[in-house]
């Protein structure tokens, strides 16, 4: 395994209809201050987040809202980006293997030969809130056989589809165009390949690896909420369950309605389906939404002791709540639950939680304090609730609480789906380092080691990001559809050729790989 250190993948020049294929560039050291040789190693960790396991034939899945923001649509301007369908997103499982395969590769800390102590997934290891994919990201993650299909198990039942009666040219069809039919958008316009065989490869089973390293596991608001965004209720759970798809919005539809409630803070609602195109499928009642308990207990029903409950405690799985702590020698590591079950895609903490982190952070006896969240700072201000509800703490009177501990360093966190470093307070008087790290499914799919030593009386962070090991040529990752590391490259090719970030090409992509301060360097704050 090698970090951004020694190469580099990189997108290459796009070509008439901007699809553009990867390469390798020269690597990047650490910036900044390296520790020296009598420096102490005290924690080693891998950051992974934003895996977005995903059951893409759930007909609770609302792909046909991302159309609006295609750049050949004609209201594309009014929609910036809408994220709810992926031409990847077939492929999440075999990329989360191939990580899980490049994680086993690293025994030690990126400065040090310190073992890894744990790996951390902050959040949105689920797409759409479900119990079949809540499942399968356990079982990728813990190893055991994994079989990524839903409904009908003979074919294929999402929206890339090669039957003529269900094809639709929005989305990209791997399998080609059914007779009668023009070839989809992503191959027409947008340059994207045909690959025969696709949509059975990534429904096969197989055996998954699992991590060989502890690892925790950190609530995000796709692992609670329909896309993300929408409170589950009983209509909701029927269409998840059921046989019906929703494939187009009412005609004279008020477009100001669909994404009123397709929004950052809540309340959040469903598309209106009201006059709208179904399609049917086969029904599967593994689809159900997540319940409140079900998190805690299915990370405690792992069966690996040495791993017990990855983070949760019985005390999470009988109140249904997803926040925790763990000590690791001299240093504490608290889990925060940054999502707002009220709806909305961005967070803030309910007042018990803040209550419970003021408590724990006054009695640690731990010298250092790591923060784990999927939101990040800057986005903890959804603090909507409904009448009678608990109050919810923003980011402003968070980060107040926080600068008052000087024992909290440093805080891990995702949901951006890209690598950013900051600090929050004023460096030499307060504060500590947020991390960020990329997602799984968007570009360019990175993992993130961190290792913190002490030297003198500077806390030193080092920090650099790395690929899953998967091929970066088109041909090599389609010749052979039955290994998951191969399906895994064409996931990272598709991702670096999102036909909706290319409208604003620097933001969504290169951005979202972060400058070198972003992703490799050394970081230090006084002890």
């Amino acid at each position: 395994m090698s970090t951004s250190r020694k190469s580099r993948i990189l997108r290459g020049e796009p070509n008439e209809r901007g699809w553009v294929n990867l390469n390798t560039g020269d690597g990047e050291e650490l910036l900044g201050s390296a520790p020296g040789s009598d420096a102490k190693p005290i924690l080693s960790l891998i950051h992974i987040s934003d895996l977005h396991i995903c059951d893409a034939q759930s007909p609770a899945r609302v792909e046909l809202m991302d159309r609006f923001a295609d750049p050949h649509n004609p209201i594309s301007e009014m929609v910036e980006f809408v994220g709810a369908y992926r031409a990847q997103e077939i492929l999440t499982t075999q990329t989360l293997e191939s990580m899980v395969r490049t994680i086993n590769a690293i025994d030690s800390g990126l400065h040090s030969n310190r073992p890894i102590d744990f790996v951390v997934a902050t959040g949105d290891v689920t797409d759409n809130a479900q119990s079949n994919e809540l499942s399968w990201y356990l079982t990728l993650m813990d190893g055991g056989d994994v079989h990524p299909d839903s409904g009908e198990t003979d074919k294929w039942e999402g929206v890339a589809s090669r039957d003529a009666s269900n094809y639709d040219r929005s989305y990209w069809n791997p399998e080609g165009t059914p007779e009668g039919c023009e070839d989809d958008y992503p191959r027409s316009l947008y340059g994207f390949p045909t690959v025969p065989g696709l949509t059975d490869a990534v429904r096969a089973p197989f055996k998954a690896t699992g991590l060989k390293h502890n690892w925790l596991a950190t609530h995000g608001n796709h692992d609670a909420l329909l896309q993300g965004t929408v409170p589950s209720d009983d209509y909701l759970h029927g269409v998840a369950t059921g046989d019906q798809r929703l494939t187009a919005l009412a005609p004279d539809i008020d477009l100001t309605q669909v994404f009123g409630g397709w929004t950052m803070v809540g309340p959040a609602g469903y598309a209106n389906p009201a006059g709208g195109t179904f399609r049917s499928q086969t029904a599967d009642s593994r689809r159900r939404f997540n319940a409140p308990s079900d998190w805690a207990n299915i990370h405690l029903s792992c069966g690996h002791e040495e791993h017990e409950g990855h983070g949760l405690t019985r005390e999470n799985a009988e109140r249904g709540t997803k926040y925790w702590y763990r000590d690791f020698d001299s240093v504490r590591v608290i889990s925060l639950d940054t999502v707002n079950l009220n709806g909305g895609w961005q967070g803030s903490l309910d007042e018990t939680q803040f209550n419970w982190l003021k408590k724990l952070l006054a009695e640690t006896s731990a010298k250092y304090v790591i923060l784990t969240s999927h939101h990040p700072l800057h986005s903890l201000f959804n603090t909507y609730a409904p009448a009678g509800a608990d109050r919810r703490i923003d980011k402003d009177e968070l980060t107040e609480e926080l600068l008052k501990h000087s024992k909290v360093k440093l805080w891990l966190a995702g949901h951006d789906h890209d690598n950013r470093i900051r600090y929050i307070g004023e460096e030499g008087v307060n504060g500590f380092w947020h991390i960020l790290t990329a997602s799984l499914i968007d570009w360019p799919q990175q993992g993130r080691l961190v290792e913190l030593l002490e030297e003198g009386d500077e806390l030193v962070i080092a920090t650099a990001v790395f690929d899953h090991q998967s091929p970066i040529d088109l041909s090599e990752a389609t010749s052979d559809l039955k290994q998951q590391t191969k399906l895994a490259g064409l996931s990272r090719i598709l991702s670096a050729n999102h036909w909706q970030r290319r409208k604003n090409n620097d933001y969504f992509n290169e951005l979202a790989a972060g400058e070198v301060s972003d992703r490799n360097r050394y970081l230090r704050i006084k002890i």
